[in-house]
């Protein structure tokens, strides 16, 4: 024994004769750990991996939020283009009400709508979905417009030699076939195709666009045609407030507008809360993401208890020197714990810093998918949680199998290779234990905001690690009871899984999480993309045709029903409104339920019918009489009512045009919105609506080859009228959601990454034991061939029966989310079960392999002399 370990056995049998405090036996144990730290990180490298890669992911993606979320407060002006934004939609603001805006602040009007587009010169057929942007003169109120060109926003879209100016999104030329220079024809009006959008300062705020930008002047857009009663448009007015423009002026002009025209019926939206839908879809990729990050750190939990008692095992010996010179088992804990939580402190620093560089890398892709502003920089409050999630899972899971290196007897630590003993630490290890774990439950709750799903996670994670414990388990019995198979390889196999020390426990643990995610989100995944490939486009119409004036209707059904192949044509009244009160209760003091609250955000479609509509069934109430014309009644979906806590008789307010409108619930319908059939939330009787101002939505269905015909036809005779082909719709949502899946696939690899690591640790933890198993029998003849044949079947049936149990939890849960977080459908498959259970026989055999090849290439003669 070194000189180290005798002084190290001196100090630590002086400490157990009483000699020093409690304090000079802590330094003492210092020292010792300090001095065994230095001969480097031999069982610890797994260790490092797992905290590292878990501090980074719960660190990076909280960051990037983070950087998100101040990129939005800072550039909230540039994001609203303004400092406050009142929205309309239908019609523009009265002069009382531009009056109001102007001694305000100054005032930027801007309408939004779609639009078709196509070339002048030598049609060819081709057309576009547009969404068009009039601004005025003042636009942009804060940042810069940025054009290809390099000229000015406004001297590209004056009016010049008698036509208007356009500027388009780059990929309106490429859909177009068109250059700078190119004539295109928008409703009645041919413009000029002036330049090229390079940078738009308030796209953010727009949300998802089915088509490329144009923008025009608001007198243009007059011209055009485009703007009819009941036309589908938003009309923006947004505010540059005079200094100090802080929360209490925004406030103050807020309240004053909804006091001088309470019926006034716009939404109001401040540059504090510039994107609520972006922030709403970051905060849910957030959570979701961290979630994963929290189950790879977990993952990485097992790892860390593989590599302490990896560790431990290695200093066996110096352990029970320690003891027989006297050392207390307080004082080998503390000599650990010491090393474990130095090593410790070095993977959480690299993980934190690792995750304090993510925005930076993350913006680009971010950028990518969203316009949106990364403010970049150092952000302590993320990095702390992540810091404190490795810190509570390394003690959760390293202080268990210390604790019993300090319970066992020195004479029970020499003989633990060939006779391992159960050793249950005392109380206040398992109170420490519990303690670490409380607080993890305890910091998730606080970090993460959705305090049920938090607790349904908590829950399936614990509840994973007993089903994956009593597997792990019930495998060592079950091979220990079974019929020993005439062939010595498969005998060995099995008898290695139950053996004492065999890492079966283990290994189901390690790989058992990471996989069950990894089928899950590939089933969740494989459903979505069904979703909107196969089944949706089957089920849905091909165009919905929008802005049909009621003067239009029946001419364009005529012409469309006249056209070939188009067939399943429907048409229903269209306005749009906004719920300001349920039950009489102002809209922003209701509490929805989450599946619900979308319906408060924002204006909704609204129709009136005398009956059902189809792709609707009612389940509650009843339908009124043909001919009502009684007070107003509406038909809700049943799903939204309940999450409004509304029942039959209870009361809505719609805001219409600047009208309030209360209507008394007469039934409730399920709706099948994913047929994409024309659906509503509301449905009104007649008499309640038919006398406002709107438009007609008509759609049809007409077979693949003929669609750009038909388009080409139907918007040529009434350019006003916006074609949304229900294909290309779906396609852009498909791109958007493959780029989300893009980012939970990549965490996914990762935590499957760190279940691989944990993996080799769990197998390194029995390696000595497996080189003593295979040095025995290769004395008595074992050949290479059989020890290797040996550990195909064992690995093979570890993966097996691990892929077994992910298949089966991943199932349940993706049946979960596509059903109830989703609204969707669910179909197995079984490529993915299939793959899912080669992957892992694959990777445990592999990982197997390639740690246990030490043992096959041992030499007898030199490891039984040193034993």
């Amino acid at each position: 024994m070194s000189a180290a370990v005798d002084t190290a056995g001196r100090r630590a049998g002086e400490s157990g004769a009483g000699r020093q405090g409690r304090a000079g036996e802590l330094a003492t144990s210092g020292r010792i750990a300090w001095r065994e730290l230095r001969s480097g990180l031999q069982g610890f490298r797994i260790f490092l991996a797992c905290l590292i890669l878990g501090v980074a992911a719960l660190a990076g993606v909280r960051s990037v939020s983070s950087a998100l979320d101040a990129g939005l407060a800072e550039e909230g002006r540039v994001i609203l283009g303004g400092d406050i934004e009142f929205s309309l939609i239908h019609r523009r603001a009265d002069d009382r009400q531009i009056a109001y805006f102007e001694k305000a602040g100054d005032l930027s009007e801007i309408a939004t709508l779609r639009a078709m587009a196509r070339p002048d010169a030598a049609d060819n057929g081709a057309r576009a979905l547009v969404e068009v942007k009039a601004v005025d003169g003042d636009y942009p109120l804060f940042g810069a417009m940025e054009l290809a060109g390099g000229g000015t926003l406004h001297d590209a879209l004056a009016r010049r030699d008698g036509r208007w100016g356009l500027v388009a999104d780059p990929l309106l030329l490429a859909r177009l076939g068109i250059a700078p220079g190119a004539l295109v024809h928008i409703g009645d009006t041919v413009f000029e195709l002036r330049d090229e959008i390079v940078t738009e300062p308030d796209r953010a705020s727009d949300g998802l666009m089915f088509g490329p930008r144009v923008m025009m002047t608001g007198e243009a857009l007059q011209e055009a045609g485009l703007v009819q009663p009941g036309s589908l448009i938003n009309w923006e007015y947004r505010l540059r407030v005079p200094e100090p423009a802080d929360i209490d002026a925004l406030t103050r002009v807020s309240e004053g507008a909804k006091a001088a025209f309470p019926d006034a019926g716009w939404r109001i939206t401040a540059r504090t809360n510039a994107a609520p839908g972006v922030k709403r879809f970051v905060d849910r990729l957030t959570l979701f993401l961290s979630l994963v990050g929290l189950t790879a750190l977990f993952v990485g939990g097992i790892g860390i208890a593989n590599a302490v008692t990896n560790f431990l095992d290695g200093k066996r010996r110096n352990i029970a020197t320690f003891k027989c010179l006297g050392a207390s088992g307080r004082t080998v804990f503390q000599i650990y714990l010491i090393q474990v939580l130095a090593l410790a402190g070095l993977g959480i620093a690299a993980g934190v810093v690792l995750g304090a560089a993510v925005p930076v890398v993350a913006g680009l892709a971010l950028r990518g998918l969203l316009p949106l502003p990364l403010e970049i920089g150092l952000y302590p409050e993320p990095l702390a949680v992540a810091a404190a999630f490795g810190l509570l899972i390394t003690l959760a899971f390293a202080i268990w199998p210390l604790a019993r290196a300090r319970s066992l007897p020195a004479q029970a630590l020499f003989r633990d290779t060939v006779a391992p003993q159960q050793a249950w630490p005392g109380a206040a290890y398992g109170a420490a234990t519990a303690a670490a774990l409380a607080g993890l439950a305890g910091l998730a709750f606080w970090a993460f905001e959705d305090r049920w799903l938090t607790a349904w996670y908590m829950a399936g994670l614990a509840g994973s690690f007993l089903v994956l414990l009593g597997l792990g388990r019930g495998l060592m019995r079950l091979a220990a009871r079974a019929p020993r198979p005439a062939n010595a390889s498969v005998r060995l196999a099995i008898a290695s899984l139950h053996r004492p020390g065999a890492p079966t426990t283990s290994v189901v643990l390690s790989l058992g999480l990471g996989l069950s995610l990894f089928v899950t989100l590939a089933l969740v995944d494989t459903n979505l993309t069904r979703e909107l490939r196969t089944s949706l486009p089957q089920q849905a119409p091909s165009f919905f045709f929008l802005d049909i004036q009621p003067g239009q209707r029946d001419a364009f059904v005529e012409r469309l029903s006249a056209s070939e192949g188009a067939h399943d044509i429907e048409q229903v009244p269209m306005l749009r409104g906004r719920i300001t009160r349920v039950n009489g209760v102002p809209a922003r003091e209701v509490t929805p339920s989450e599946e619900a609250a979308w319906a408060l955000r924002g204006d909704r479609g609204l129709t009136y019918s005398s009956g059902v509509p189809e792709n609707s069934t009612l389940v509650a109430g009843e339908w009124w009489p043909d001919g009502y014309d009684g007070k107003p009644l509406v038909s809700m979906a049943a799903e939204i009512a309940q999450g409004l806590g509304l029942r039959i008789g209870d009361t809505v307010s719609v805001n219409v045009l600047g009208r309030e409108i209360t209507a008394e619930i007469a039934s409730l319908r399920e709706v099948d919105w994913r047929s994409l059939s024309i659906n509503f939330v509301m449905v009104f009787s007649p008499s309640a609506l038919e006398a406002a101002p709107h438009t007609f939505l008509v759609t049809a269905k007409t077979p693949p080859e003929r669609e750009g015909v038909l388009l080409k036809d139907m918007t040529d005779a009434f350019p006003n009228v916006t074609a949304v082909r229900v294909k290309e719709a779906l396609e852009t949502v498909n791109d958007l959601m493959s780029k989300l899946l893009m980012a939970v696939r990549g965490a996914n690899a990762m935590t499957l990454m760190i279940g691989v690591l944990v993996l080799a640790g769990a197998l390194a933890t029995g390696l000595r034991a497996r080189i003593y198993d295979a040095v025995v029998l290769k004395t008595f003849g074992a050949t290479r061939r059989q020890l290797i044949g040996a550990y195909v079947v064992e690995y093979g049936l570890l993966g097996l029966a691990t892929a077994l149990f992910a298949v089966l939890a991943g199932t349940a849960a993706s049946y979960a989310v596509m059903t109830f977080a989703i609204g969707s459908g669910w179909v197995f498959s079984a490529p993915v079960a299939v793959s899912t259970a080669l992957l892992a026989t694959a990777i445990t055999v592999t990982a197997g392999l390639a740690t246990t090849w030490v043992a096959l290439r041992a030499k007898p003669a030199p490891y039984l002399r040193n034993e």
